[in-house]
């Protein structure tokens, strides 16, 4: 295994030339015996794949017996236990039953209309309630990607956006990659493109999940300004309710609003309750989604709980309740993110204000090394490679929440260091090289 692993650092990604079908479907044949033997490595150091319970608060995950300090979780306010969540939820099946096995494209219920229209005043733009985030990009993109439309995607968007790319690419629409948040690049793409196409389409994160670092709104709006056939498709899961004006998100908070962008959102990470949201720019948008839309003419929705839980969770954005809670979480983060510095911890975009903080450790080896050091002293994380990163970043996403008190944040960061200034002595991490890869990736291009 030890020889695989130094294989896998080596040569992944494979290096081929591919002309052929034969070769392109050998290249990923290989691709999936890599990542399947990763995978199956590092359950069996028991980092992933883990059969735990967890106590009622979320603060604790139990496994093998031993109580972990949970910073897994993306509920990043701690909403989803709040007693009138869970009685609005409970009330929900009461009244509604579990689920009702009809399409939205033929019945919309009194409570998912209520709960719109609350999402509705969250945005001050039409909403439309889907399943889950993944779904809702089947639903809104093949909707708003013309045929000559070309779409450019950045480098490190979320998985799940990829993949809806892949099936617009199969009905023949075009589309690129540019390196993660580089302005200059976009917009020399968005000037050739727009010679050929009708649209030229960005499609990006607005918290990005894995690194925490944040698209350059600011950059992005003058774009949108600059060119007519330039339009934007933001995922904000990662950016709701802990960040914005009644917690409509990181996105929104720095663009209010714009004809040419396109927002979905997940209700079931800060919001605190389940499903997704697609903030459309117009009625006229949302009303093509709710009637066209494959997966809402072909799915049942949502469990009736989820509904009338997120009703209850809409109230409280509306409220001054959701200021004090942002206000709370804003405290843990810039505490971690201090503390980070601090002790001269390798991090993804240290300086970015997000709720994710991403910790490189570099080699496989010692990120494995050192979530097991980090379980044994009683804390849990993401680990993550492969194919979520790349291999030079292979390390640990931190979720910082309100579920986690202050002190649990300083313990964690005090035993990060500790651990490791213990893995450089045994010579499986290297700090310098850690941050060389930060630095490499991170090299901004800005607009002029």
């Amino acid at each position: 295994m030890a020889l695989f692993l130094r294989m896998l650092e080596i040569n992944y990604p494979l290096n081929f030339k591919i002309y052929t079908l034969l070769q392109v479907m050998e290249h990923l044949s290989k691709e999936l015996e890599f990542l399947n033997e990763l995978f199956s490595h590092v359950q069996s150091r028991g980092l992933m794949l883990l059969e735990a319970n967890k106590d009622e608060s979320n603060r604790i995950i139990n496994y093998n017996g031993k109580p972990l300090i949970n910073f897994l979780t993306n509920s990043y306010l701690a909403l989803e236990n709040d007693p009138r969540v869970k009685k609005a939820a409970i009330e929900g099946i009461d009244k509604y039953g579990l689920f009702s096995s009809v399409s939205r494209t033929y019945l919309s219920f009194d409570h998912y209309l209520e709960f719109e229209d609350k999402l509705e005043k969250i945005f001050g733009l039409p909403t439309l309630i889907i399943n889950n985030v993944s779904i809702g990009h089947f639903a809104y993109l093949p909707l708003i990607v013309g045929q000559n439309d070309a779409i450019i995607t950045d480098q490190f968007v979320h998985r799940s956006v990829k993949m809806a790319v892949q099936y617009l690419k199969g009905g023949g629409i075009y589309s690129e990659v540019v390196r993660h948040n580089q302005m200059n690049d976009l917009e020399k793409r968005i000037k050739v493109l727009s010679e050929t196409y009708d649209k030229v389409w960005y499609f990006t994160d607005s918290v990005f999940s894995m690194q925490g670092g944040v698209a350059p709104f600011e950059d992005l709006e003058v774009l949108l300004n600059k060119y007519d056939k330039f339009n934007l498709y933001v995922d904000d899961a990662h950016g709701m309710s802990w960040i914005g004006e009644n917690g409509k998100g990181y996105c929104f908070h720095k663009i209010a609003h714009h004809d040419k962008m396109y927002v979905i959102s997940s209700l079931n990470k800060g919001f605190g309750a389940t499903n997704a949201v697609m903030v459309c720019p117009n009625q006229k948008t949302k009303d093509l989604i709710h009637k066209l839309g494959l997966p809402i003419i072909f799915s049942s929705p949502t469990m009736h709980a989820g509904i009338t839980a997120g009703s209850a969770l809409a109230d409280i954005h509306l409220s001054q309740e959701i200021y004090e809670r942002q206000a709370m979480l804003n405290e843990r983060i810039k505490f971690f993110k201090q503390k980070i510095r601090d002790f001269d911890i390798p991090m993804l975009s240290p300086n970015s204000h997000t709720p994710i903080g991403y910790i490189v450790l570099g080699s496989i080896e010692g990120t494995l090394q050192f979530g097991e050091i980090m379980q044994d002293k009683g804390f849990i994380m993401s680990v993550s490679s492969l194919p979520s990163v790349p291999i030079k970043h292979s390390g640990y996403r931190v979720s910082i929440s309100l579920h986690q008190s202050m002190k649990d944040i300083e313990n964690l960061c005090d035993n990060i260091a500790e651990t490791m200034l213990g893995l450089e002595k045994k010579r499986v991490f290297n700090r310098e090289i850690a941050f060389r890869n930060i630095r490499q990736s991170e090299r901004k291009s800005e607009l002029a």
